[in-house]
């Protein structure tokens, strides 16, 4: 439980220090900040914000940063991930 709660401050802290130029991409951030402070799920806060980010890359309304930012969202997190797919087997 301790490594979820230090999952979503890291994400928290992470989304906190983006400042996006596009006012559609920052309502995003403040969104998923209010939602992380509710304490949702980060990672389903984190996948909501990629959802959002890809959309309006789709609709070519994505700024320089916010494609930054969508690239270093979707990185793969070794840890993260194999955490997610050991739980998947039993």
């Amino acid at each position: 439980m301790f490594k979820k709660s230090k999952k979503a401050f890291d994400l928290l802290k992470f989304l906190q220090q983006q400042k996006l130029p596009n006012v559609n991409e920052q309502s995003i951030i403040e969104q998923a900040t209010v939602k992380l402070h509710q304490r949702e799920n980060p990672y389903l806060v984190k996948a909501d914000v990629k959802s959002s980010l890809t959309e309006l890359a789709l609709k070519k309304q994505l700024s320089k940063e916010g494609v930054q930012l969508l690239t270093q969202l979707s990185k793969p997190n070794i840890n993260e991930d194999v955490a997610r797919a050991s739980t998947t087997w039993f």
